[in-house]
């Protein structure tokens, strides 16, 4: 590929990585006060038809369609909507608060904050904050170990590559 007129004097130009918008929610109960409510205010709020409710009862994004510009984010009553960068490929998919045995009754997709992830993650990206998940994405590597080692799957390779 022929250099541009910038890149023929070494100076670089900065690339604009794709950001979209990520749900921490799988849905499956609605007796998690922290999850997703399946109230559909993200869907109306999106011009681009790139997020909707799934089976489960949980917004979904649509990637390929969404260009994060953060509308659903700011409708969203829990706050469970984040915009990320696409490329940041492994991402915690609950919001719960509670507690081992607490976040296990109240849904079947919650962190459960056994640490399994922190303890494996070898960047150490990964910590459990408030009971739940948390990944530093400016230490993360992306190697998917804290997905892989997640007992209740709820760190996702968004990608699918190592998770389903």
């Amino acid at each position: 590929m022929p250099a541009t007129g910038f890149e023929r004097w070494g100076i670089q130009m900065a690339k604009k990585n794709k950001k979209t918008a990520y749900v921490r929610c799988r849905g499956g109960s609605i007796s998690c006060t922290y999850g997703c409510l399946g109230c559909g205010l993200c869907v109306e709020a999106c011009r681009l038809g790139a997020i909707s409710i799934g089976d489960n009862g949980a917004a979904v994004v649509d990637s390929g369609k969404c260009v994060g510009c953060g509308l659903c984010a700011g409708a969203c009553p829990q706050s469970i909507i984040d915009i990320i960068d696409a490329g940041f490929n492994i991402q915690p998919a609950c919001s719960n608060k509670d507690a081992g045995k607490a976040a296990r009754e109240a849904c079947v997709n919650s962190c459960i904050a056994c640490r399994l992830c922190e303890k494996n993650c070898p960047a150490d990206a990964v910590h459990v904050v408030d009971n739940r998940a948390v990944i530093d994405p400016e230490k993360c590597i992306c190697c998917g170990m804290c997905a892989i080692k997640c007992p209740r799957g709820v760190i996702r390779d968004l990608h699918g590559i190592m998770t389903d």
